[in-house]
């Protein structure tokens, strides 16, 4: 009798053993059947509504915010199905990482600034006065420079804490460009680069801890995808335009940006900087998915999920504060085989 006990109890340990081995195999399964990408932080939101909208049919769709940088790497390795990224690659790179780039959402790097003294109203900056802020030329927000920028404007004798990105992102490479086309030192210094790092201001790895760090620090200037730092309840600058205007990011500045852009059929990238039309927004962007040509056995194809959230995911993406992307950029995504 004891011996049946025994047995009957070893069996039952086993047996729950073995089921517990069958769920561990049965999710991950079910998770090696999901669509999985990875990259852009600015898109994080705008992922999430369309996975739950249009991920369904493709078995679910899971999003990591690890940084354009990330997003192209992890692409590259095929470690997961789709990355993201806020800055287009070149052709000769996509033939390199074996990749094929679509667009997805127009979108827009906008300047923070934390500064109650202006009670609500804007700041006109240019690429030239921010390059020498992050550069530690202009130190103070009643410097002559941002004073002859905003006439009229009482600015405050407070010192300016420059907030960059530590981490590899789209955002710094489209707000770095911006100030290189402006300025000489910085573009022989720095450039247009994904990976800052300045020996002035302070750094933040991620978006959403930059956005935390110019709203704990007065005085603070930083940058960061336009619905983020509308939702921060930040004033966002008005930047100088390649036409010399003074243009703030919308959802107008943004469309008139993407509308004058010209696209490259080899890499499906349209080429938004510096374009010169009068209410174009200077750091307006396209966020881009990034798919193997040729993905290894087992992995997901994304295409399906991405082809159905740019037909018909307009709602969300003006939701998550993106700008649909017009014709020209719809015809790309749906001319994909």
């Amino acid at each position: 009798m004891h011996n049946l006990s025994t047995s009957l109890s070893a069996m039952r340990k086993a047996g729950l053993v073995l089921c517990s081995a069958l769920a561990m195999v049965l999710c991950a399964n079910q998770a090696h059947a999901q669509v999985l990408g990875t990259g852009a932080t600015s898109v994080r939101e705008l992922m999430a509504s369309w996975s739950g909208q249009f991920g369904v049919a493709s078995g679910g769709v899971s999003y990591e915010a690890s940084g354009s940088s990330v997003g192209v790497a992890r692409a590259t390795e095929q470690s997961v199905d789709f990355g993201v990224s806020d800055v287009p690659l070149t052709a000769p790179a996509l033939r390199q990482a074996g990749l094929r780039q679509v667009p997805l959402v127009g979108a827009a790097v906008a300047v923070v600034v934390n500064l109650p003294e202006l009670g609500g109203k804007t700041i006109k900056l240019n690429g030239d006065i921010l390059a020498d802020i992050y550069q530690g030329s202009i130190t103070s927000w009643n410097h002559s420079q941002i004073a002859g920028a905003n006439p009229g404007v009482s600015l405050p004798n407070k010192p300016i804490v420059p907030v960059w990105r530590a981490d590899g992102s789209g955002q710094s490479y489209i707000f770095s460009g911006y100030l290189s086309r402006a300025n000489s030192k910085w573009r022989r210094s720095i450039a247009a680069t994904n990976n800052l790092n300045l020996s002035h201001g302070r750094g933040a790895r991620g978006g959403a801890a930059l956005i935390d760090m110019v709203k704990a620090t007065p005085g603070a200037i930083g940058y960061d995808a336009l619905g983020a730092a509308q939702k921060a309840g930040l004033v966002v600058a008005e930047l100088v335009n390649a036409s010399g205007k003074s243009i703030a990011p919308s959802a107008a500045s943004i469309a008139e940006a993407m509308e004058r852009a010209v696209w490259a059929q080899d890499s499906n990238s349209a080429d938004l900087d510096g374009v010169a039309s009068p209410g174009a927004y200077p750091m307006a962007s396209i966020a881009y998915a990034l798919m193997p040509v040729a993905p290894k056995a087992g992995r997901k194809s994304a295409q399906p999920f991405v082809q159905a959230a740019v037909a018909q995911g307009d709602a969300q993406a003006r939701q998550a504060g993106f700008v649909p992307l017009g014709n020209a950029g719809k015809g790309v995504v749906a001319g994909l085989r």
